[in-house]
């Protein structure tokens, strides 16, 4: 009898004992499961910049909310991490876990995107520009491999800044001739072999760089958008204004691949989700910024207004420009042409 009374409390010890360790792991679980995330984010651009206002800053928000407070972020703007033409390898590095930067600064690492960005007369407006390349990311993988994939970076937004034009400090330009010997502001790459064939110098020049270059002559023009004259606080340096739409900035919103793949999938979800609201309301906002800005920078300066003649010059310089440098790639591993039509054939969508 007693032998049975004690096989039974063994019995139930036992039991007590599985109900407890499931408790405890059950407890354990949630408690990993609501543990706060916290990311580091680092961008080059200042918070005054529209690349932080209508991209970084609300993205960021907008993650916390999906994910009720689960992930929160140490930002760290204006290069405090790092310079521009170092954002890439701090991000696929690990110094940060999420990086926001122009592939026109790694043509080498990011040779499509950085071709998209450069060449010139492709998208004519921000939110054009940006809901095609994004299209263009879900559709083209070759394009995300080879310049995220192969830089150990996930993108979760692409941003295209409105068009690129030429801004100078006391020369008028009206034709591509105009541009002979004029020392340019560049963001480098393709943009670079643009002003190159049309006869200008171009130097390579930061964003935050780049009032102190003008300032002192060191260039005598910059390529910007207008939000970027805005935000660079060039606007009082610069004369003229010329629209031939030459090239773009592509931002990419990036996360370490290895950060990326140690993430809950509901916070991946979240990170997504937050990248696809923004693509539209961002390029407006762009682009709003940009009527503005011109409109403002028309009361002390001027914007040049072409005539259809002169028109027709850039385009034919531009066009000629472009079939050139897509022949010339024609012996490189990457599909150039390809990813060009297909962009193209999204922005005529977007027009």
């Amino acid at each position: 009898m007693k032998a049975k009374r004690l096989f039974s409390l063994t019995i139930i010890i036992s039991i007590l004992s599985l109900v407890i360790a499931g408790c405890s792991t059950s407890s354990s679980n949630n408690s990993k499961e609501n543990e706060t995330i916290t990311l580091k984010l680092a961008t080059y651009v200042p918070v005054t910049s529209q690349v932080y206002k209508y991209v970084t800053e609300p993205w960021m928000k907008r993650v916390t909310e999906l994910t009720d407070g689960k992930v929160q972020f140490d930002a760290y703007p204006g290069e405090q991490l790092g310079k521009a033409q170092d954002m890439l390898k701090l991000t696929r590095d690990g110094v940060t876990d999420i990086g926001v930067f122009p592939a026109n600064y790694f043509p080498d690492n990011m040779p499509l995107t950085n071709a998209l960005a450069g060449l010139p007369n492709l998208s004519m407006t921000s939110h054009q520009g940006t809901v095609a390349y994004n299209e263009l990311l879900q559709q083209n993988k070759e394009l995300v491999e080879t310049d995220f994939s192969k830089n150990g970076l996930v993108p979760l937004l692409g941003h295209v800044s409105p068009t690129y034009e030429i801004w100078t400090t006391k020369k008028e330009v009206r034709v591509p001739a105009d541009l002979k010997g004029l020392k340019a502001r560049t963001v480098g790459g393709v943009a670079n072999e643009v002003y190159e064939y049309m006869g200008a110098v171009p130097v390579t020049v930061s964003h935050t760089e780049t009032y102190e270059a003008l300032e002192k002559g060191v260039i005598e023009g910059a390529g910007y958008s207008s939000v970027a004259v805005e935000a660079s606080g060039t606007a009082d340096l610069l004369k003229y204004a010329t629209f031939p739409h030459i090239g773009t900035a592509i931002h990419g919103l990036v996360v370490n691949e290895k950060v990326w793949n140690g993430l809950p999938e509901d916070v991946q979800k979240a990170m997504k989700e937050a990248g696809q609201e923004l693509i539209e309301q961002s390029g407006e906002k762009y682009d709003q910024d940009t009527e503005a800005f011109n409109k403002e920078f028309s009361k002390t300066g001027t914007i040049v207004e072409l005539t259809d003649e002169e028109k027709g010059k850039w385009e034919k310089v531009t066009k000629e420009f472009t079939e050139k440098w897509l022949e010339e790639q024609g012996s490189k591993d990457f599909p150039y042409e390809e990813v060009l039509n297909q962009y193209k054939e999204s922005l005529e969508k977007y027009k």
